[in-house]
């Protein structure tokens, strides 16, 4: 028998809703910028997302949506959550 057990994902802007709601209004408006299919895609689908003072550090599963986010989101990121830098991660 196993000591491991498996837990559903929770998309990211649930896990937001619970426990960072100040970054609510960013993450909706990344979500009207980008449309709603990228969004679903490649940002709810992130393992993180923190804030701190003007650095946005983004944790991706993938490899494949580390290298769209740096071309495509970033500019997006900065201007959503009012930061200067952005780091994404890729735990893929």
């Amino acid at each position: 028998m196993s000591n491991f057990t498996s837990v559903p994902f929770t998309p990211l802007r649930e896990r937001i809703a619970m426990d960072h709601p100040e970054l609510l209004a960013g993450l909706d408006q990344m979500r009207e910028r980008i449309g709603e299919a990228d969004f679903d895609k490649y940002i709810n689908s992130l393992i993180s997302l923190k804030k701190s003072g003007d650095l946005v550090l983004l944790i991706t599963g993938k490899t494949m949506y580390y290298s769209i986010i740096e071309q495509k989101f970033i500019p997006v990121l900065k201007d959503c959550f009012h930061v200067s830098k952005v780091r994404v991660i890729s735990q893929g």
